[in-house]
């Protein structure tokens, strides 16, 4: 889409971006009569009203229509991330060199006691996570942030598990969880312009 809102549509109208037309229905309903401007007499607290009631109305009017809603929901800032094998062969060499050289030298001619490698076992629970959010279901994106959370806390350097897991939360109306880590994702990656216009659309 050409433009963006300068506010999130789902967390105006305070809906996960999974629901459903009849909760988008509703919660607009809601809102918008707690937030009538003519609830009120006072001309101030009126203005103020009706600058959030027509907003109201934009994000309702927006995400009836099919079509728009799709080409929003579909925008590249709302994908979830995944790891090229140009990246993962980057992250692994770089684990190799970040090795002491003197620990390298204590092992030599010990057996080593075997042990589970964190960074491949992150992988591996990453894209467990992406096998499950293919399709927008609120019950498969619930149960692969924890393999998002899990696998970037086994490999900090999995910043793209870091993004799925902001996603996540957001996918299922989570705002403030999202906003929290779009945050730390920023300040380890903060040339990531999508992400910065993410965390735009949801930090108000």
């Amino acid at each position: 889409m050409s433009k963006l809102p300068d506010k999130d549509y789902y967390k105006l109208l305070e809906v996960s971006p999974l629901a459903s037309q009849s909760e988008i229905q509703q919660a607009f309903r809601k809102l918008a009569r707690k937030y009538h401007p003519d609830t009120t007499q006072n001309p101030v607290e009126k203005k103020r009203l009706q600058e959030i009631y027509q907003k109201l109305v934009d994000a309702h009017q927006f995400l009836k229509d099919e079509e728009k809603r799709k080409e929003y929901d579909n925008n590249v800032i709302f994908r979830f991330r995944n790891l090229t094998k140009s990246q993962l062969k980057s992250k692994a060499a770089n684990i190799e060199k970040e090795e002491p050289w003197w620990k390298k030298l204590l092992s030599i001619g010990k057996k080593e006691k075997k042990e589970g490698d964190p960074i491949k076992e992150a992988e591996q629970l990453f894209f467990l996570g992406m096998s499950m959010v293919g399709k927008p279901d609120e019950k498969m994106i619930r149960s692969a942030i924890p393999y998002f959370e899990k696998a970037y806390k086994l490999n900090p350097n999995l910043l793209e598990a870091l993004f799925n897991t902001a996603l996540g939360y957001y996918k299922v109306g989570e705002f403030e969880k999202a906003k929290q880590l779009l945050k730390e994702y920023l300040s380890k990656r903060p040339s990531d312009q999508a992400a910065e216009i993410f965390f735009r659309l949801i930090n108000w």
